[in-house]
């Protein structure tokens, strides 16, 4: 199941950013945010596969210099702590906070978009396309 909430993911660079996939839907922030952790590990080892340089997409697009060791795992950690995924992130806790759950989901009011299409950006996803909506995140 694609976990999708216009409240949450109002455009295409915060759907991007916080669309992942998990077999239910997501009751708190802290729990959205462990399934993004996970989406990211996927990406880091589908960019692998694809035989793509994780560690250099991210000091391109994030415009930062990496250090750290070369496992998904610690690949994953240093980009969750960058500024900018930091930044991502508490966006994304401030509209967990500010959600009205009296509202469908897939309510347009927010400026979001159709499921189908959040699911087909999902589908889409891959590391780099990840990092260059990062690159691009406001906080608003």
């Amino acid at each position: 199941m694609i976990f999708y909430n216009n409240q949450l993911m109002s455009g295409d660079v915060k759907a991007r950013l916080f669309v992942v996939s998990n077999p239910s839907k997501f009751k708190r922030f802290e729990d959205h945010e462990a399934g993004i952790f996970i989406q990211l590990h996927e990406l880091i080892e589908q960019a692998k596969e694809l035989g793509e340089d994780p560690i250099a997409l991210i000091e391109e697009y994030l415009e930062v210099i990496y250090n750290d060791g070369t496992s998904t795992e610690e690949i994953a950690s240093f980009l969750l702590e960058t500024d900018k995924m930091q930044t991502a992130l508490w966006t994304l806790k401030e509209s967990w906070d500010k959600m009205d759950d009296s509202l469908p989901t897939d309510s347009l009011m927010y400026g979001g978009m159709d499921k189908e299409d959040a699911v087909q950006l999902y589908s889409e996803t891959t590391l780099r396309s990840y990092l260059e909506a990062l690159a691009l995140f406001k906080n608003e």
